[in-house]
Protein backbone atom coordinates (compact mmCIF):
# COMPACT_ATOMS: atom_id res chain seq x y z
CA UNK A 1 0.00 0.00 0.00
CA UNK A 2 1.03 3.44 -0.39
CA UNK A 3 2.92 5.80 1.79
CA UNK A 4 0.62 8.25 4.45
CA UNK A 5 -1.11 10.53 1.91
CA UNK A 6 -2.58 13.94 2.83
CA UNK A 7 -6.15 14.09 5.02
CA UNK A 8 -8.93 14.15 1.72
CA UNK A 9 -10.29 17.29 3.86
CA UNK A 10 -7.25 18.90 1.99
CA UNK A 11 -9.28 18.48 -1.70
CA UNK A 12 -12.76 19.70 0.53
CA UNK A 13 -10.46 23.30 1.17
CA UNK A 14 -8.96 23.63 -2.33
CA UNK A 15 -12.29 22.72 -3.98
CA UNK A 16 -14.63 24.65 -2.12
CA UNK A 17 -17.38 21.28 -1.94
CA UNK A 18 -17.83 20.06 1.57
CA UNK A 19 -19.11 16.38 0.69
CA UNK A 20 -22.02 14.89 2.51
CA UNK A 21 -20.51 11.67 1.44
CA UNK A 22 -17.32 10.59 2.50
CA UNK A 23 -17.22 7.51 0.49
CA UNK A 24 -17.70 9.72 -2.30
CA UNK A 25 -14.31 12.07 -1.78
CA UNK A 26 -12.40 8.23 -0.56
CA UNK A 27 -13.70 6.90 -4.34
CA UNK A 28 -12.22 10.07 -5.94
CA UNK A 29 -8.94 9.98 -4.22
CA UNK A 30 -8.24 6.14 -4.78
CA UNK A 31 -6.28 5.09 -7.53
CA UNK A 32 -6.58 1.14 -9.45
CA UNK A 33 -3.19 0.54 -7.81
CA UNK A 34 -4.59 0.75 -4.39
CA UNK A 35 -6.82 -1.17 -5.14
CA UNK A 36 -4.93 -4.31 -6.91
CA UNK A 37 -2.79 -4.04 -3.62
CA UNK A 38 -5.74 -4.03 -1.52
CA UNK A 39 -6.67 -7.03 0.75
CA UNK A 40 -10.12 -5.69 0.93
CA UNK A 41 -12.56 -4.95 -1.87
CA UNK A 42 -12.96 -1.66 -2.82
CA UNK A 43 -13.76 0.84 -5.41
CA UNK A 44 -11.07 3.17 -7.63
CA UNK A 45 -12.25 6.20 -9.18
CA UNK A 46 -12.17 5.17 -12.78
CA UNK A 47 -16.27 4.95 -12.85
CA UNK A 48 -16.27 8.68 -10.85
CA UNK A 49 -13.66 9.62 -13.67
CA UNK A 50 -16.13 8.55 -16.43
CA UNK A 51 -19.21 10.09 -15.07
CA UNK A 52 -16.81 13.55 -14.00
CA UNK A 53 -15.45 13.77 -17.83
CA UNK A 54 -19.53 13.75 -19.25
CA UNK A 55 -20.31 16.61 -16.43
CA UNK A 56 -17.00 18.68 -16.82
CA UNK A 57 -17.61 18.68 -20.84
CA UNK A 58 -21.19 20.17 -20.74
CA UNK A 59 -20.42 22.68 -17.90
CA UNK A 60 -17.75 24.01 -20.58
CA UNK A 61 -19.74 23.22 -23.46
CA UNK A 62 -22.96 25.24 -21.87
CA UNK A 63 -20.79 28.30 -20.33
CA UNK A 64 -18.99 28.64 -23.65
CA UNK A 65 -22.01 28.69 -25.98
CA UNK A 66 -23.56 31.53 -23.28
CA UNK A 67 -20.11 33.88 -23.10
CA UNK A 68 -19.44 33.34 -26.62
CA UNK A 69 -22.64 34.31 -28.29
CA UNK A 70 -20.76 35.43 -31.68
CA UNK A 71 -18.34 32.09 -31.33
CA UNK A 72 -19.22 29.44 -34.34
CA UNK A 73 -19.04 25.71 -33.68
CA UNK A 74 -15.84 25.53 -34.74
CA UNK A 75 -14.79 27.87 -32.32
CA UNK A 76 -16.52 26.44 -29.71
CA UNK A 77 -15.25 23.37 -30.03
CA UNK A 78 -11.39 24.59 -30.81
CA UNK A 79 -12.26 26.03 -27.03
CA UNK A 80 -14.04 23.29 -25.05
CA UNK A 81 -10.83 20.87 -26.48
CA UNK A 82 -8.16 23.16 -25.06
CA UNK A 83 -10.03 23.49 -21.31
CA UNK A 84 -11.18 20.14 -21.18
CA UNK A 85 -7.48 18.96 -22.33
CA UNK A 86 -5.28 16.83 -20.33
CA UNK A 87 -2.37 19.77 -19.83
CA UNK A 88 -5.07 21.78 -18.24
CA UNK A 89 -7.08 19.29 -16.44
CA UNK A 90 -3.98 18.14 -15.12
CA UNK A 91 -2.88 21.82 -14.11
CA UNK A 92 -5.70 22.09 -12.12
CA UNK A 93 -5.91 18.98 -10.48
CA UNK A 94 -2.20 19.99 -9.48
CA UNK A 95 -3.49 23.42 -8.07
CA UNK A 96 -6.13 21.88 -5.83
CA UNK A 97 -3.54 19.19 -4.53
CA UNK A 98 -5.01 16.24 -5.61
CA UNK A 99 -1.60 14.21 -5.77
CA UNK A 100 -0.81 14.67 -2.17
CA UNK A 101 -4.55 12.97 -1.28
CA UNK A 102 -4.41 9.94 -4.18
CA UNK A 103 -4.62 6.65 -2.43
CA UNK A 104 -1.60 4.55 -4.63
CA UNK A 105 -0.41 1.49 -4.21
CA UNK A 106 3.04 1.22 -3.07
CA UNK A 107 4.52 0.82 -6.37
CA UNK A 108 2.63 3.45 -8.08
CA UNK A 109 3.09 5.80 -5.40
CA UNK A 110 7.41 5.68 -4.71
CA UNK A 111 8.84 4.01 -7.90
CA UNK A 112 6.48 5.20 -10.56
CA UNK A 113 5.73 8.08 -9.12
CA UNK A 114 1.82 7.90 -10.15
CA UNK A 115 0.95 10.85 -8.22
CA UNK A 116 2.92 13.54 -10.32
CA UNK A 117 1.75 12.43 -13.74
CA UNK A 118 -0.45 14.45 -15.95
CA UNK A 119 -2.93 11.53 -16.98
CA UNK A 120 -2.96 10.76 -13.49
CA UNK A 121 -4.14 14.20 -12.25
CA UNK A 122 -6.13 15.11 -15.02
CA UNK A 123 -8.73 12.07 -14.07
CA UNK A 124 -8.31 12.93 -10.84
CA UNK A 125 -10.10 15.98 -11.47
CA UNK A 126 -12.54 14.38 -13.60
CA UNK A 127 -13.26 11.79 -11.10
CA UNK A 128 -13.44 14.40 -8.40
CA UNK A 129 -15.88 16.22 -10.46
CA UNK A 130 -18.13 12.84 -10.90
CA UNK A 131 -17.92 12.88 -6.72
CA UNK A 132 -19.41 16.40 -6.53
CA UNK A 133 -21.81 16.25 -8.95
CA UNK A 134 -23.00 12.95 -7.17
CA UNK A 135 -22.68 14.39 -3.68
CA UNK A 136 -24.43 17.70 -4.28
CA UNK A 137 -26.01 17.45 -7.75
CA UNK A 138 -25.53 19.15 -11.11
CA UNK A 139 -25.62 22.93 -9.50
CA UNK A 140 -22.46 22.11 -7.29
CA UNK A 141 -20.96 20.23 -9.66
CA UNK A 142 -21.72 23.15 -11.93
CA UNK A 143 -20.15 25.99 -9.77
CA UNK A 144 -16.90 23.28 -9.07
CA UNK A 145 -15.94 23.16 -12.86
CA UNK A 146 -16.79 26.73 -13.54
CA UNK A 147 -14.43 27.97 -10.59
CA UNK A 148 -11.90 25.79 -12.29
CA UNK A 149 -12.37 26.27 -15.54
CA UNK A 150 -14.12 29.21 -16.85
CA UNK A 151 -10.61 31.85 -16.03
CA UNK A 152 -8.61 29.09 -18.91
CA UNK A 153 -11.35 29.62 -21.29
CA UNK A 154 -11.98 33.28 -21.34
CA UNK A 155 -7.95 33.15 -21.68
CA UNK A 156 -8.38 30.71 -24.77
CA UNK A 157 -11.21 32.90 -26.00
CA UNK A 158 -8.51 35.82 -25.58
CA UNK A 159 -5.69 34.08 -27.44
CA UNK A 160 -7.24 34.35 -30.54
CA UNK A 161 -9.04 32.48 -32.61
CA UNK A 162 -6.67 30.11 -35.25
CA UNK A 163 -4.04 30.79 -32.95
CA UNK A 164 -2.97 26.81 -31.86
CA UNK A 165 0.31 25.71 -31.44
CA UNK A 166 0.27 23.44 -34.56
CA UNK A 167 -0.28 26.14 -36.84
CA UNK A 168 2.13 28.32 -35.10
CA UNK A 169 4.60 25.64 -35.39
CA UNK A 170 4.00 25.00 -38.88
CA UNK A 171 4.31 28.74 -40.15
CA UNK A 172 7.53 29.03 -37.95
CA UNK A 173 9.34 25.87 -40.05
CA UNK A 174 8.21 26.67 -43.50
CA UNK A 175 9.18 30.55 -43.01
CA UNK A 176 12.17 29.01 -41.47
CA UNK A 177 13.35 26.09 -43.38
CA UNK A 178 10.29 25.19 -45.83
CA UNK A 179 10.16 22.07 -44.71
CA UNK A 180 7.01 21.21 -42.44
CA UNK A 181 7.14 19.29 -38.87
CA UNK A 182 6.83 15.46 -38.79
CA UNK A 183 4.56 14.18 -36.06
CA UNK A 184 5.18 10.41 -34.90
CA UNK A 185 2.55 8.24 -32.65
CA UNK A 186 5.05 6.86 -29.76
CA UNK A 187 3.13 5.36 -27.76
CA UNK A 188 -1.12 4.51 -27.58
CA UNK A 189 -2.53 3.18 -24.19
CA UNK A 190 -5.25 3.02 -21.90
CA UNK A 191 -9.02 1.60 -22.15
CA UNK A 192 -10.84 2.71 -25.08
CA UNK A 193 -13.40 5.54 -23.47
CA UNK A 194 -9.78 6.98 -22.02
CA UNK A 195 -7.22 6.56 -24.53
CA UNK A 196 -3.29 8.09 -23.75
CA UNK A 197 -1.57 9.20 -26.75
CA UNK A 198 2.30 10.01 -26.94
CA UNK A 199 2.99 12.24 -29.97
CA UNK A 200 6.49 13.28 -30.71
CA UNK A 201 7.20 15.98 -33.18
CA UNK A 202 10.48 16.30 -35.40
CA UNK A 203 11.33 19.91 -36.65
CA UNK A 204 13.63 20.46 -39.87
CA UNK A 205 16.55 20.77 -37.75
CA UNK A 206 16.23 16.56 -36.49
CA UNK A 207 15.18 18.29 -32.93
CA UNK A 208 12.35 15.96 -31.30
CA UNK A 209 9.56 17.22 -29.04
CA UNK A 210 6.94 15.35 -27.24
CA UNK A 211 3.36 15.94 -26.12
CA UNK A 212 1.03 13.59 -24.40
CA UNK A 213 -3.10 13.80 -24.65
CA UNK A 214 -6.54 11.40 -24.66
CA UNK A 215 -6.68 12.01 -28.38
CA UNK A 216 -4.03 12.07 -31.36
CA UNK A 217 -4.81 15.41 -32.03
CA UNK A 218 -4.51 16.80 -28.79
CA UNK A 219 -0.98 14.93 -28.47
CA UNK A 220 0.21 16.77 -31.42
CA UNK A 221 -0.95 20.09 -30.39
CA UNK A 222 0.84 19.39 -27.19
CA UNK A 223 4.05 18.39 -29.14
CA UNK A 224 3.77 21.41 -30.82
CA UNK A 225 3.46 23.78 -27.68
CA UNK A 226 6.85 22.19 -26.20
CA UNK A 227 8.35 22.77 -29.36
CA UNK A 228 7.39 26.63 -29.24
CA UNK A 229 8.26 26.79 -25.96
CA UNK A 230 11.70 25.37 -26.79
CA UNK A 231 12.40 28.31 -29.09
CA UNK A 232 10.34 31.16 -27.56
CA UNK A 233 7.78 31.27 -29.91
CA UNK A 234 4.59 30.47 -28.06
CA UNK A 235 1.65 32.01 -29.18
CA UNK A 236 1.00 35.12 -26.55
CA UNK A 237 -2.70 36.43 -25.70
CA UNK A 238 -4.07 39.65 -27.94
CA UNK A 239 -2.25 42.79 -26.65
CA UNK A 240 1.13 41.44 -25.20
CA UNK A 241 4.35 40.65 -26.77
CA UNK A 242 5.72 37.27 -27.65
CA UNK A 243 7.34 35.50 -25.04
CA UNK A 244 11.04 35.95 -25.29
Amino acid sequence: MSEKTADPSLVESTSGHTFTSRALLEEALTHASFCNESKDPCPDNERLEFLGDAVVSTVVAAVAFELFPDAHEGELTRLKAVVVSEPALAERGRELRLGECLRLGRGAAMGDRVATMPSVLANAFEALAGAIYLDGGFEAARTFVLSQLQPLLVRARAEGRGSDPKSTLQVLCLKTSHAVPRYTVLSSTGPSHQPHFIVQVTLFNEQSYTGAGRSKKEAEQAAAHAALTSVHEVPAPAGEPPVS
